[in-house]
């Protein structure tokens, strides 16, 4: 799984690889959809200096495996990096800051093997994240990709709006959320009926 996310994303944070290889990346969110509250484990590890032990517990990895049991396509889905470090710039609570990490989620990767591809298991595998974040009540799932890959349409049938290169949203924070030079931004907001 990690070899085939490294290759759909060349910035992966050590501390999720680190995460996933301890088996302990998305077991907050498997808690918390047992039951468990997502806001009282992160204030915890908050006050336990343990914040990036916490982005892996939040991350949430899948993956699809062939009938043989080979790893066929993976996924992982992240707290915004990009929204903590934009809202520590801002006049607002620290509390405000972690508790951005249990409303917005980045779509950090998505990939599937070559001969694998094709068969929707990508769009299974998004369906899923959206499935999953929705249930524990996030608000926001974003993502970009390399303009020069033109995923625009594919991400549009998975159900996000696909922003134009150097335009961004307002999350109402007030901080707005956009893709890098070279790179196009995705978003979906949860419904109110979702």
């Amino acid at each position: 799984m990690t070899t085939l996310l490294k290759e759909a994303a060349d910035d992966l944070e050590v501390g999720h690889l680190e995460a996933l290889a301890r088996g302990r990346c998305g077991t907050w969110l498997l808690d918390a959809l047992a039951g468990a509250d997502l806001g009282e484990l992160l204030v915890r590890a908050a006050a336990a200096g343990e914040l990036q032990r916490a982005a892996g517990e939040l991350s949430l990895p899948l993956v699809a495996r062939h009938g043989d049991g080979q790893v066929v396509g993976a996924l992982l889905g992240v707290p915004s990096g990009t929204v903590i470090s934009g809202l520590a710039r801002l006049p607002v609570t620290r509390q405000r800051i972690l508790m951005s990490m249990l409303v917005y989620a980045k779509l950090k990767a998505v990939a599937v093997v070559g001969d694998a591809r094709g068969r929707g298991i990508g769009a299974a595998l998004i369906a899923r994240c959206i499935q999953v974040y929705w249930q524990l009540d996030y608000t926001l799932l974003f993502g970009e990709f390399d303009t020069t890959r033109a995923l625009g349409p594919y991400y549009t049938r998975q159900g996000f709006s696909v922003v134009k290169p150097g335009q961004s949203i307002d999350v109402g924070i007030p901080l707005h959320l956009g893709a890098g030079p070279g790179l196009t931004f995705f978003h979906q907001w949860r419904t109110h009926d979702t």
